[in-house]
């Protein structure tokens, strides 16, 4: 899974001897470094239990593209970023292809296309077997997020998009790309532009959590001024289970903050609402510090995007207008993304 974190959940020391070989070779900020990375799970794996002659590496959109094709896996810039894919140079990077990495991964990367690039048609098989038309055309996919930020309508230069989830991520377009693996954030190349940010471990799962129906968050949103403070300013809303945080702070030792516990049902909701807001406020200052173009607009999408009232106390958290996206489906998205936007 995308959340799968080799030092805490890899069997025995694979995890802890897969970083040490990508530490010993990645540049210094590269994402790979993550302990989230696709390329650390992959050879946290192979140090489980060596990877077989015949095995190769698919993110889960190659491995469905490979099947509708009847050909070997194929991936894209978006998916194979956190592969350790280049997506400036468009290539695997040296030092992934020499060394123990390289002899690790030889023969088992995957070809890399544009997103929205032709993987080739389908097979034969399966144009039968699903009625298909047998000129059907496979395209490079991309990841859920971006679909997401194409689907928003966003476009300009400091357009953002703030997905409000279960988790909380942000994606913002840049000139330049900005990375800190020791921060969680990484930049995908869209075009010859850069959508940079990350993905927290807070977000709106806590509500639930929290026993908020979704008619007691609209009743109880209705109460507050988004103009005011709440009456606790210190809240870091991570799920009771949730032991670390990636972005935009880096702590694995980070827990939730949510008490004291106002009397008022209300004053815990406004709290809650200000504390994730804060997240995405230092989510967006921590790519600027790292030089990504100016925050200009901030578009949200997921089911936080439905609450006006925290639409407003973001926007004043901000400082940038603030709004719910036209369109919030990825799956939108996807298809502006085969239609060539």
């Amino acid at each position: 899974m995308y959340n799968f974190n080799v030092n805490k959940e890899a069997p025995g020391t694979s995890g802890e001897q897969a970083l040490e070989l990508i530490r010993a070779a990645a540049p210094e900020d590269h994402t790979v470094r993550s302990p989230t990375s696709a390329l650390a799970k992959v050879i946290a794996w192979h140090c489980e239990a060596p990877l077989l002659p015949t095995e190769r590496i698919a993110h889960q959109a190659d491995y469905v593209a490979a099947q509708l094709c009847g050909g070997p896996p194929v991936s894209d810039w978006h998916n194979a970023l956190k592969l350790g894919y280049d997506v400036a140079a468009l290539e695997f990077p040296e030092w992934m292809r020499s060394g123990e990495l390289g002899e690790i991964l030889q023969e088992r990367l995957p070809p890399v296309v544009m997103p929205g690039g032709k993987l080739g048609q389908i097979s034969r098989e399966i144009a039968e077997r699903y009625d298909m038309p047998s000129d059907c055309v496979v395209l490079g996919g991309t990841t859920d997020s971006i679909a997401a930020f194409l689907a928003s309508g966003a476009s300009g230069i400091g357009d953002a998009v703030t997905s409000l989830g279960s988790t909380l991520a942000i994606k913002q377009l840049s000139e330049v790309p900005v990375t800190d693996a020791s921060r969680g954030i990484y930049s995908h190349r869209l075009g010859d532009l850069w959508l940079v940010g990350g993905a927290s471990n807070a977000g709106c799962a806590v509500l639930r959590e929290q026993g908020f129906t979704t008619e007691e968050l609209s009743e109880l949103s209705s109460k507050i001024d988004p103009a005011a403070l709440p009456p606790h300013t210190d809240y870091y809303p991570l799920p009771a289970a949730t032991v670390g945080e990636r972005f935009p702070r880096a702590d694995d030792s980070a827990v939730a903050v949510l008490d004291p516990v106002p009397a008022e049902r209300s004053q815990f909701l406004h709290s809650i609402l200000h504390g994730l807001g804060r997240v995405e406020q230092e989510g967006y200052e921590a790519l600027a510090e790292l030089g990504a173009s100016t925050l200009k607009r901030v578009l949200t999408c997921g089911g936080g995007a439905d609450n006006p009232q925290w639409t407003r106390l973001r926007q004043a958290m901000l400082g940038v207008p603030t709004s719910r996206a036209p369109q919030t489906d990825a799956a939108f998205g996807a298809a502006l993304l085969a239609r060539g936007r």
